[in-house]
């Protein structure tokens, strides 16, 4: 059997890797327009901040894909798909012949509709290695960089900026920061921290245009303000890739339809990860990724895997601040029960979200003690009732609960 694989990322290599554990003998290819194995892409802003070396982020190495016989083929594009002969081509006019054909092909920054945001030079998102080399090439010698965007990769990315030594402004449209991961109470706890940090925040700001002045990038927000730097750096959420699959009369979306065991409506093809949606969900995060191309992996090789979906599970990658975020913390569920507890001296704002006794979301800001296990309790529907006034304080024994 020949095993096409369209991307490298932890979606495409999670299906290789249980591909091959089901069928030893499978030819097993991954096509990706990276330059380098498999690497953990929530690291790039510890790459940017000159942290880590590039192989320090390696998930695996070229070593494991010659251990595993799975043919890695690096800087590759898959220009068409012909799905009746079963077929791909890239862009070297080469072609490979599958029985079973998986689009992990992730998603891409995106840009949001700003005068001169396309037409302006020195405009930068952060999604590769190659995007880090060149926001690190642009930023030595620079003092002050704009930031659009106050989400999780946008503040992880902002400080790896700061610590280059640039002056750092987020520029944000909502009206505090991490919107998806914090409350308002809990994201001014956020900000005051990364404020005392040496960033600075402009909130429910709305960004008219973008202009280029000798060098310098005038950043002009519908109020009126002008702000001024040397190169502006856009985190303003994420796009799955879905064009090659759209071309092909896959399914779409937002992202690549699929059901629970990861197949689109073009029979011996699949989509798992970033790209993938699944029950009117398109996650974007490593852990349903992840599970998502164990799935595809599984029924691929012939097994009967189901994907029953994944808690949104997120953390800021900040070293001195420790957050992590889960379920839906955006309810407007008026049933909801909401047990707090806060020191603002410490920056210490824990909130857990409570439906019929039993959790379903929670917020961990500056002690994560037990933030994994309370996922565990999301996912089991593990009833708390009994405990709910204790369950949050940080020597409480919660893995009697999971028992």
């Amino acid at each position: 059997m020949n095993y096409l694989i369209i991307g490298n990322g932890v979606a495409g290599t999670s299906a290789a890797k249980n591909v091959r554990d089901k069928d030893p003998s499978a030819e097993i290819k991954i096509f990706t327009q990276d330059h380098y194995p498999f690497y953990s892409r929530p690291r790039l802003p510890e790459l940017l901040a000159k942290e880590v070396a590039v192989e320090e982020i390696y998930v695996y190495n070229i070593e494991w894909y010659y251990k595993n016989k799975i043919q890695l083929y690096l800087n590759c594009t898959v220009k068409s798909i012909d799905p009746k002969n079963q077929k791909i081509t890239l862009a070297d006019r080469s072609n490979f012949s599958y029985d079973k054909l998986l689009f992990a092909t992730g998603s891409s920054g995106v840009l949001p509709p700003i005068d001169g945001i396309n037409t302006t030079e020195g405009v930068f998102t952060l999604r590769s290695v190659e995007d880090v080399t060149t926001i690190i090439r642009r930023a030595a010698g620079a003092k002050a960089v704009t930031l659009i965007g106050g989400g999780l990769l946008g503040l992880e990315a902002g400080n790896g900026l700061r610590k280059l030594g640039t002056s750092v402004t987020v520029v944000e449209i909502f009206d505090r920061l991490l919107p998806r991961q914090l409350d308002a109470e809990g994201a001014a706890f956020l900000q005051k921290q990364m404020e005392s940090m040496g960033l600075k925040f402009l909130l429910g700001a709305n960004t008219k245009s973008i202009k280029d002045e000798d060098h310098t990038k005038i950043l002009e927000l519908t109020d009126g303000k002008i702000i001024k730097s040397n190169f502006i750096l856009v985190s303003a959420g994420i796009k799955p890739n879905i064009a090659l699959a759209q071309a092909i009369g896959v399914s779409v979306n937002k992202g690549i339809l699929v059901n629970d065991r990861m197949e689109t409506n073009i029979p011996n093809v699949y989509a798992a990860g970033d790209v993938a949606e699944h029950k009117g969900i398109a996650y974007g995060i490593w852990p349903a990724a992840q599970r998502q191309g164990v799935v595809a992996g599984i029924n691929m090789a012939g097994g009967n895997e189901g994907y029953m979906g994944t808690v949104p599970y997120t953390t800021l990658k900040i070293v001195g601040i420790h957050l992590t975020s889960m379920g839906d913390i955006l309810t407007e569920d008026k049933t909801i029960e909401q047990v707090k507890v806060k020191n603002p001296d410490r920056y210490i704002y824990k909130k857990l979200f409570i439906k019929e006794g039993k959790p379903v979301a929670a917020i961990f800001l500056g002690d994560s003690k037990n933030a994994y296990e309370i996922c565990q309790l999301i996912e089991k529907k593990v009833d708390v009732s009994r405990v709910k006034g204790k369950i949050l304080e940080t020597d409480f024994d919660i893995k009697s609960l999971l028992k």
